[in-house]
């Protein structure tokens, strides 16, 4: 692989869902990409191939974000490949429903291990390179809505999405001026995950969940790959320490 002048993304779970799409869309825009995945190897294949057909400077790698020395090996290889990290996209996520009494004290770290301790541990690993680079870098938290009004049957998630937004602006305090930090929160948006648990296959419930949003409709994950391609472009080099909401209204706090 040739080395590249474009910045350089790295993405943790890219290989579904909004992770995807925001992976087709700064291969779009010519970014170096780095695809971290856990556990689906046919996904991360078909997404980074698809994404070395728009461009071609793109790296595929498995680790476990909730281990620190999965997270180290990942920054490593990332910035032997491109010589630089520009971009921390903290997207993978894992969400354990259950009602509080029947959460086990695994389902409890599995999930805030992954969203809060992952979150953490890319961002103090990925930031010390930021920092030392003459350019700086920005990271974007992908948060969840649930973080700020909780739900029934997920204080393991909605305990750790709120985590991620306290941690954004600690980060945004301590990392500035130089590395930019901010917490993007989807609203209801189409994906796999979604569209199996809420059975969106099926007309009524497309329509009531739909009818809920001032702009009627469901968010596709092209509409936060979008407010995402804004983030990590200069165009928003004075936004830091912010939480923005994309999600058609449904929300608006």
């Amino acid at each position: 692989m040739q080395q590249s002048l474009s910045k350089t993304v790295i993405i943790t779970g890219a290989s579904k869902g909004l992770g995807r799409a925001m992976a087709y869309k700064l291969a779009s825009l010519s970014y170096n990409l780095v695809l971290c995945y856990l556990s689906d190897d046919e996904a991360a294949t078909e997404t980074y191939a698809r994404c070395r057909e728009i461009h071609p400077q793109v790296l595929l790698v498995k680790a476990d974000i909730s281990r620190k020395s999965e997270v180290t090996t990942l920054m490593q290889e990332s910035y032997q490949v491109f010589h630089s990290i520009d971009v921390l996209i903290n997207n993978a996520g894992l969400n354990i429903d259950k009602p509080l009494h029947d959460i086990t004290e695994d389902d409890w770290d599995r999930v805030v291990g992954t969203n809060l301790k992952g979150t953490f541990l890319c961002s103090q690993i990925a930031s010390r390179y930021m920092l030392q680079q003459q350019q700086g870098g920005s990271i974007i938290n992908i948060g969840a809505s649930t973080a700020i009004r909780g739900r029934k049957n997920g204080a393991n998630y909605c305990s750790s999405k709120a985590g991620v937004l306290v941690l954004t602006k600690c980060l945004a305090l301590e990392l500035a001026p130089k590395v930019r930090v901010n917490c993007l929160i989807p609203g209801f948006t189409r994906t796999e995950e979604t569209e199996h648990r809420f059975r969106l296959d099926q007309p009524e419930n497309l329509r009531s969940v739909a009818g809920s949003i001032p702009l009627q409709r469901i968010g596709e994950p092209e509409d936060v790959a979008d407010v995402v391609s804004f983030l990590v472009s200069d165009q928003a080099r004075y936004f830091t320490g912010q939480k923005l909401i994309v999600d058609g209204g449904e929300f608006m706090f």
